[in-house]
């Protein structure tokens, strides 16, 4: 695991003893602050431990900014006991506005602190991609199983969809699949060149 840098918090005094943080990482991949939790706090509770957590963790962003670590902040709550408390507060994380994620680990249920810090900051997974080539004929499958299962889009009258749709499937099944095919790819095309703002893609360039 590549750690630009690791500070431990297991010699300090413990402010508060439902949670507290025990270690924080920066990495390329995240800066990830481990928490520790050994309580099970009531609703009353955890309204002031959400403030507790939200204000360090605010704390924290600042100082690593300062020391030009910009990696996006994870706090990991590592769970000594079974909770719905801690379960509830990283499910529904609109308290904080988004300034971190949090994420819980059950170390109750034996769950590795090792292997979730691996995880948020080792090498990224890759799997091999192999594009498939768009024929006339795989298009014009995939276009009639889309018929079959396609609804009106919001606003307009599901008749008119419906003939519209019967149309494309008689177009497709009449053989006329090129042509189709050469529509999506200018419309495609021309999507794309408007998103970028100038004519990058030429429609002759795709057949």
């Amino acid at each position: 695991m590549e750690s630009l840098m690791t500070i431990s918090f297991d010699d300090c005094e413990q402010i508060k003893t439902d949670i507290y943080p025990v270690s924080v990482h920066c990495h390329s991949a995240c800066n990830l602050v481990i928490w520790r939790a050994g309580s099970d706090p009531n609703q009353e509770e955890m309204g002031e431990i959400k403030k507790y957590i939200a204000r360090l963790m605010d704390r924290l962003a600042d100082l690593m900014h300062d020391y030009q670590k910009f990696a996006p902040l994870v706090a990991l709550i590592d769970m000594q006991k079974e909770s719905d408390a801690w379960l509830q507060i990283t499910g529904d994380q609109d308290w904080h506005r988004g300034r971190f994620a949090l994420k819980a680990l059950r170390s109750f249920k034996e769950e590795s602190i090792e292997a979730a810090k691996n995880r948020w900051l080792g090498a990224l997974s890759t799997i091999e991609y192999t594009p498939k080539k768009i024929t006339p004929e795989n298009f014009g499958t995939a276009l009639l199983e889309a018929i079959e299962s396609a609804k009106p889009p919001k606003g307009v009258e599901p008749q008119l969809f419906n003939r519209f749709a019967d149309i494309l499937k008689v177009s497709v099944e009449a053989g006329e699949n090129y042509r189709v095919v050469q529509s999506w790819q200018d419309e495609l095309a021309q999507d794309i060149n408007n998103l970028l703002g100038r004519p990058v893609l030429e429609v002759t360039s795709l057949g």
